[in-house]
């Protein structure tokens, strides 16, 4: 994390913690070939971060038919801890 990216009380800013999510969550739900757009995102946050952290992001997917797809989606810091819980549900679109 860098000045940029921490909020006025000098934590990671939530956003910056969504913005990860956001980008596996559609990663995942769009590596079947459709083009899929988020419904939904749901994120609970669990620590704070400080700058000089680093955060990963793993999305898993929980339930894939042929119209929705439900994601997990977790931020870690550098020990591994659990930053951030999320839920993403994708909208399928067929294929043109």
């Amino acid at each position: 994390m860098t000045p940029e990216l921490l909020n006025g009380a000098g934590l990671t800013h939530g956003s910056t913690v969504f913005a990860l999510a956001d980008i596996v969550f559609a990663a995942a739900s769009n590596s079947h070939g459709s083009l899929a757009l988020a419904l939904n995102i749901s994120i609970n946050f669990l620590k704070a971060t400080y700058e000089g952290a680093r955060l990963t992001a793993v999305a898993r997917e929980e339930n894939l038919t042929r119209k929705t797809g439900l994601y997990r989606l977790e931020v870690r810091d550098e020990k591994n801890d659990l930053v951030a819980l999320a839920a993403g549900m994708a909208y399928v679109k067929e294929k043109a």
